[in-house]
């Protein structure tokens, strides 16, 4: 999926906005009633006004619907959020000074050639590879690869090179310092793609709505 495609997708899913909508109105009306100090006497619906006697427990209940929603969105929006790591992240393997492949040597070049062990003369798909995320803090190299079984013929499958295996040659610091390069990418996404804010901004607001409810709640 191109960055256009992914563009279209997060604004024609209907589902994802009506998670982040939903998200966004509890969080600002918690903001609401937290900054200005207000007591809520009632609240109009589209049919019936209904007063609140208990508005503590109004809070409380506001508190709970944004973890709720928190936790949907969080569920929902995965899709987008592994796309949007996939966009950054074949641009951080397709920079030379972390992983080039010389095709004249048939040999990995750059920060990522003391992780990888192998030679491309018997692993051809180390001209294709993907970067990705296994885990906190976890990465692999994935890259295309084959094998003949005696029973299915030809096979098509992934092989992985765990980055955060060390020995002589790849290093703890070796990864620490590919981490902080990729710290770099993602920074550029959330400033060159809008996107990350759009599937961002509805934490922020949840974690400003929740810091404020509970710094005037417990200062």
């Amino acid at each position: 999926m191109n960055t256009e495609d992914f563009r279209k997708a997060i604004d024609a899913d209907e589902g994802l906005k009506s998670k982040r909508r939903n998200l966004f109105l509890l969080s600002l009306l918690l903001l609401a009633i937290v900054v200005s100090g207000a007591n809520i006497k009632e609240a109009s619906s589209l049919v019936f006004k209904i007063e609140f006697t208990n508005h503590e427990n109004l809070q409380w209940l506001l508190i709970a619907g944004i973890f709720y929603s928190v936790l949907r969105y969080y569920a929902y929006s995965e899709i987008y959020r592994d796309e949007l790591f996939n966009q950054w992240s074949k641009k951080l393997i397709n920079d030379p000074t972390i992983y080039h492949y010389d095709q004249q040597e048939e040999e990995v070049k750059g920060l990522l050639e003391k992780a990888v062990d192998v030679w491309g003369g018997d692993e051809p798909g180390l001209v294709e590879p993907e970067y990705r995320r296994i885990g906190l803090l976890k990465r692999v190299i994935a890259y295309p690869a084959t094998q003949e079984d005696p029973d299915h013929g030809l096979m098509y499958f992934k092989r992985y090179i765990n980055l955060n295996k060390y020995d002589s040659k790849w290093k703890r610091k070796d990864f620490l310092f590919l981490l902080w390069i990729e710290l770099k990418y993602r920074a550029n996404a959330w400033v060159a793609q809008r996107e990350t804010l759009d599937l961002v901004a509805p934490y922020l607001l949840a974690v400003a709505a929740l810091a404020a409810f509970f710094y005037k709640k417990f200062s």
